[in-house]
């Protein structure tokens, strides 16, 4: 039993080596070092070879490894986590069955990692399902060993207490062994490692002298070992090791540090005498902190008594990821203990768009499936008109079911391509046995030419997928599919692969035990460290469950034969470690860490916190303790500040990038699209606009030009890219419901014999032809979900009611014009193209579909047939029509139309009434229709013949491609358009500015809003 790591290897570790390694290579049986860390391994390595001490024939063994050894050859089958999981959500969805008010199944079977973690520390202590106290986790535990056992599988912690009690029946594994590195935190593994040491004629075991912060577990982890294998050998003491600086003083506060034998004069000499060996590090962020946290390893690097340096970081995250980019970018050598994760090479866009389809067979999930895969689903048609045609089937429906989607494909002639390539799209059954889900799975992949794909699920469920014997649904095998096919590896940068490098990045749990001159304690803010109580259950019951643990911990202790007040575990029991015990263990490898350096320590933090970065975040305990034994004085807020301020002033213009060449060019354009977007000038091709004029004429619905002045930008993306952000934001309740209405109404009077322009009718008769269409289309939707075995929704149901409503009262509004107006065309379609002359060579190019014209007088022979017009454009939402009683005192009204204009409101109706003036009309009028309005005119064709320049100007976006920028970006309520991620920061006034330069005519001064 060693004190320190240095002490266990000058008296056991060197001479063990010494002694087995150099006739390692010839021994039958293997010479194995077991650790529980590679990088404690690393450190023997690199402490070997420094020695010229050869490692042929020893091998390094991890605590997996050496199970791996144990049990070869024994038959025993240990699922992997993945089937685990599987298995456990499947027992879940059972008592769900049975009980459907169990919510504590529901949330089992949503997500059984956490149950599982519950279980495997139940097993790992040696207890039954028995000792979990909630009756429906007790059932569920049960239901789940049943089912493993059908499959044939021996949980981890079975098959090690197996290979504890035939190891002694069994020929040795190894010839010597060498255990070394383990402590109370290991109690899990005891049964593994107690099977190994009974297996060698020879085997070595290195434990650690017991701390305070942990005495209860270390002693009784030290005894168990003893009650096994007979007493321990005490080490001495290692020879001095010299500590630089003031460490040494360091030390000593640490151990005084908050006590009541330090005084006040002790404190203030403290105060003004600092250990200066200690550097403090405060980073706004954690991209600041990794760029301090790499500065001070070059620093401790050019350092004559430098050896090993370890950062170390509380778990996984952004912070040591980017600390290794760091270093790599400053090409460091370095091991990276931490490592990021890499996909699978199964884990593609189209994989995941599959398993997004498979789990919800909507249209949106559909779509980007069909934009991943390669097969050729729908032949010749491309994906472009594929997802048009749809669209149009959903906005006629609006349910995005694909069954339901594809039964109104195959009932549309023109849509039959698209149902025959919705047939090939196959889907996962709602419940079924594992067999049966594999099945399906085979014959979906290899429709898909996922050959390798089926090849690792088939490897993976060969043997135990067939046992699995009740029905389970798609949701929990897709998440196993998921995760068999997903599973993520470990990568590292090219520098962060030098295991026996100087610097090392480790998680704080894996530093204890090992030699080291610098560490670097980074992460120290609160809520970088990860929950310590992770049950699912109340405050309450957690103490309770702790208060169990302990309980459980005393009734499985017993007195050591080896003397008064030494304590073991009952054979087929090992310590249960709950949040308690985990924060002993904690305090004590902190503890140690913090003793471990001989020349110098780094303590790093984030001022600002990564949730809420307008708040500073609360550094940790160990921060505080730090900061008040090197430098006598507390942690504040202010002291925060002052450190920031004081890293940023060391930084300085330092860069982990100094030493790596760049690619300047590619900077550079992005540092002048950067710039050019912010000067006061035309917008440019950085900013939504084309570098040459468009070689194909660009023709825009009368709908985008009106967007086009509100947000430009998203219509230059949909008309020039072919992006049309909206598609998943908008909200389609709204564009259903304008449909539906806009179809309705035009049927109601649409002529027979094909005639644009019909005889105006009675109002009542229209509106008993619009409820008999809006019943009918009800009817249709109704067949269509019924032959898909489904339901008509509430919901659609609801929607359908509101849209009747809506179409009742605009027809209702028409009341009264028979006598006055002789004629109407619903949905009158424009020419496509449309040309609306601006000047006499240029012409605004135009599509679209006017709502409603009243026409009346003689017809004659114009394109359009009558010289006098009203056009209405009705709105189905909540748009208001423009109030006249608000013109202000002289103020005509084409000055209104203009503003109206300025603010991309009345574009459409003014194209409206230029295309049917440019058709042959000549008197015009226009209205804007909502369902609170009274049907008036409101402005005529001469308000819109009066604005030449503004159409000009549209007309001059047209031809140039430029389009720019403007409007607001964000939006605090409602839906948000989507804009590319290096336009977002640009201030919406400077925006507003260089609009104003580029179409002046389309500019208008703030005012208040119409």
């Amino acid at each position: 039993m060693a004190s320190s790591f240095e002490a266990a290897w000058q008296h056991v570790l060197l001479p063990w080596f010494e002694t087995a390694a150099p006739r390692a290579f010839e021994q039958r049986a293997p010479v194995a070092v077991v650790t529980p860390f590679r990088s404690q391994a690393y450190l023997l390595r690199s402490k070997l070879l420094a020695r010229g001490i050869s490692l042929l024939g020893i091998k390094f063994l991890s605590a997996a490894q050496l199970r791996e050894r144990l049990l070869r050859g024994c038959g025993l089958d240990i699922p992997l986590r993945e089937h685990l999981r599987l298995l456990l959500a499947i027992a879940a969805e059972q008592l769900v069955g049975e009980d459907p008010e169990s919510l504590v199944a529901k949330s089992v079977a949503r997500d059984p990692d956490h149950f599982l973690r519950v279980i495997d520390q139940l097993h790992a202590a040696g207890w039954d399902f028995d000792e979990i106290a909630e009756p429906a986790l007790r059932e569920i535990a049960g239901r789940f060993a049943k089912i493993a056992r059908d499959c044939g599988f021996t949980f981890v912690h079975e098959a090690d207490r197996l290979a504890a009690t035939s190891a002694e029946q069994l020929r040795p594994r190894f010839a010597h062994l060498l255990v070394v590195g383990f402590n109370g935190a290991d109690w899990p593994l005891w049964p593994l490692l107690h099977a190994a040491v009974k297996s060698p004629a020879q085997a070595t075991v290195v434990l650690n002298d017991p701390r305070d912060e942990a005495r209860d577990l270390d002693e009784t982890w030290v005894g168990t070992w003893e009650e096994a294998f007979g007493a321990v050998e005490p080490i001495g003491e290692a020879e001095a090791k010299s500590l630089s600086g003031n460490l040494t003083a360091l030390n000593s506060q640490l151990s005084r540090t908050g006590s009541l034998l330090e005084t006040e004069l002790e404190r203030i000499a403290r105060a003004q005498d600092p250990i200066d060996s200690v550097y403090f590090l405060v980073g706004r962020d954690a991209t600041e902190q990794a760029r301090a946290i790499v500065a001070l390893t070059a620093k401790f690097l050019c350092e004559d008594n430098c050896e090993r340096i370890g950062i170390l970081f509380p778990q996984k995250g952004a912070l040591p990821r980017l600390v290794a980019r760091f270093l790599d970018s400053a090409q460091i050598a370095h091991n990276d203990g931490i490592a990021h994760s890499s996909p699978s090479v199964f884990d593609d866009e189209a994989w995941r768009a599959w398993l997004e389809l498979q789990q919800n067979p909507r249209l949106k999930f559909l779509f980007r499936f069909l934009r991943a895969v390669d097969a050729k689903i729908f032949e010749k048609v491309s994906i472009f008109e594929v997802e048009e045609k749809l669209r149009r089937a959903y906005a006629d429906v609006l349910i995005d079911n694909i069954d339901i989607l594809r039964e109104a494909c195959a009932r549309s002639e023109n849509k039959a391509a698209i149902a025959s390539g919705l047939e090939k799209v196959q889907f996962l059954p709602a419940m079924a046995t594992c067999s049966e889900f594999l099945e399906q799975t085979k014959k979906i992949f290899a429709q898909f030419g996922w050959k390798q794909h089926w090849s690792e699920v088939e490897r993976l469920s060969r043997g135990w997928a067939e046992r699995v014997p009740k029905r389970f649904s798609k949701a929990g095998y897709l998440r196993w599919l998921r995760e068999i096919l997903g599973a993520s590896s470990l990568g590292r940068d090219e520098y962060g692969a030098h295991p026996y490098s100087r610097v090392h990045l480790l998680p704080y749990s894996e530093a204890e035990g090992q030699s080291w001159s610098h560490l670097i304690f980074a992460g120290l803010n609160e809520e970088a460290w990860p929950a310590l109580d992770e049950e699912f259950i109340g405050d309450q019951e957690i103490d309770q469950f702790n208060q169990r643990n302990k309980i459980l911990n005393r009734r499985a202790i017993k007195r050591s034969r080896h003397g008064e007040g030494q304590w073991s575990i009952a054979e087929g029991k090992t310590f249960l470690l709950g949040s308690a015990e985990r924060r002993q263990i904690r305090r004590r490898q902190l503890r140690n860490l913090m003793e471990s350096p001989t020349a110098g320590i780094g303590v790093t933090a984030n001022l600002y916190s990564e949730s809420a970065p307008s708040r500073i975040a609360n550094p940790t305990e160990l921060f505080s303790r730090l900061h008040f034994a090197a430098r006598g004085r507390g942690v504040s807020q202010r002291t925060l500040q002052a450190l920031e301020e004081q890293t940023r002033a060391w930084l300085n213009d330092w860069s982990p990038f100094d030493a790596q060449k760049t690619d300047s060019i590619s900077v550079g354009r992005t540092r002048y699209a950067y710039d050019i977007r912010r000067q006061l000038r035309a917008f440019g091709e950085y900013e939504f606009a084309l570098r040459t004029p468009p070689e194909r004429p660009v023709t825009l619905r009368v709908t985008d030009w009106e967007a086009a002045l509100k947000r430009p930008a998203i219509v230059w993306m949909k008309v020039f890219l072919g992006v049309d952000p909206a598609d998943e934001n908008s909200d389609a309740w709204a564009t259903a419901t304008g449909q539906w209405v806009h179809r309705w109404l035009a049927d109601s009077v649409r002529s027979a014999n094909g005639d644009a322009f019909v005889e105006l009718h009675e109002v009542d008769e229209i509106r008993g032809r619009l409820v008999e269409n809006a019943r009918q289309f009800q009817n249709q939707v109704r067949a269509l979900c019924t032959a898909c075995a489904q339901s008509l929704p509430d919901w659609w149901t609801s929607g359908w009611s509101n849209a009747l409503y809506v179409a009742n009262c605009l027809a209702a509004k028409l009341s009264g014009l028979e006598g006055d107006w002789t004629h109407m065309a619903p949905e009158f379609a424009l020419e496509s193209p449309m040309n609306i002359s601006v000047s006499a060579n240029e012409s605004l190019r135009v599509s679209g579909r006017i709502d409603l014209i009243l026409a009346r007088g003689e017809r004659n022979q114009s394109r359009i047939g009558f010289p006098e017009l009203w056009i209405i454009d009705y709105k189905t939402g909540r748009q208001r029509a423009f109030s006249l009683h608000e013109l202000r005192q002289r103020e005509t009204p084409q000055e209104k139309f203009r503003k109206l204009l300025g603010k991309g409101r009345g574009v459409q109706l003014g194209l409206y009434a230029l295309a049917a003036h440019a058709l042959g009309a000549s008197n015009v009028q226009l209205a804007l229709l909502g369902l609170a309005d009274e049907l008036e005119p409101q402005f005529h064709l001469a308000d819109a013949l009066a604005h030449h320049d503004f159409w000009q100007e549209l007309h001059r976006m047209q031809e140039s491609g430029a389009f720019g920028m403007t409007g607001p970006i964000h939006a605090e309520y409602g839906f948000a358009h989507e804009y590319p991620l290096a336009t977002l920061a640009i201030d919406e006034d400077l925006l507003q500015e260089k609009w104003a330069i580029t179409y002046p005519a389309l500019a208008i001064a703030a005012e208040e809003n119409l």
